[in-house]
């Protein structure tokens, strides 16, 4: 598969798996009083970028999350995120991040699609914290190439790793959720062979 194919799949995960968050997603950063939005929850400038693609979405640039919310606003802009200009420019935002990743995840050793799929759609957290996840799972000799394998170590170690275990039963729910998603698709218009399992 070529990047550009590689970035579509893990954007297109990102969106169907829901792991982030649907469209219309608007919540306060866990990192400080600045909203995270929609369905990659996008924060600070990424946001700003995101919503400078949309109509009306200028309202909502350098604001506090508190500043929307005080005035009534978190309902509008979920609206404009949720609005067909919404969509596609996180489409678009999607796309370009999701390039980004796989250049990550196969810097830091993976070269198996599903795996890179997989570890690009966990991307969205941190794509910095996803690579050295897995360059130091496998300099510890763990075979960051195999679907079940890579799933069992977000599942159980990502939360630790990334310092918010307060996170870690969703972030294991998470890997079993993406680890479903990426084992069940059709790759073959790429000619990659189904999935066997573990």
């Amino acid at each position: 598969m070529t990047r550009d194919e590689l970035a579509k799949e893990i954007a297109k995960g990102l969106i169907e798996t829901g792991v982030e968050g649907p469209f219309d997603a608007v919540s306060c950063s866990t990192a400080g009083d600045y909203p995270s939005i929609g369905c990659s929850q996008w924060e600070g400038g990424r946001a700003d970028t995101l919503l400078s693609y949309i109509d009306g979405g200028d309202k909502f640039i350098g604001r506090t999350y508190s500043d929307i919310e005080v005035s009534g606003e978190l309902p509008e802009l979920a609206e404009l995120l949720d609005s067909e200009q919404g969509h596609e420019a996180q489409i678009i935002v999607l796309a370009s991040d999701a390039m980004t990743y796989v250049d990550a995840v196969m810097d830091a050793g993976l070269t198996d699609e599903r795996c890179i799929i997989y570890a690009g759609i966990w991307c969205s957290t941190s794509h910095y914290v996803v690579a050295r996840f897995i360059s130091r799972r496998a300099e510890r000799g763990e075979d960051v190439n195999n679907l079940w394998t890579l799933a069992e170590l977000f599942g159980a170690e990502y939360a630790i790793a990334a310092d918010c275990e307060e996170y870690s039963e969703g972030y294991e729910n998470r890997a079993w959720r993406t680890y479903e998603h990426v084992s069940e698709l059709d790759l073959s218009e790429y000619g990659v062979p189904e999935y066997e399992g573990a």
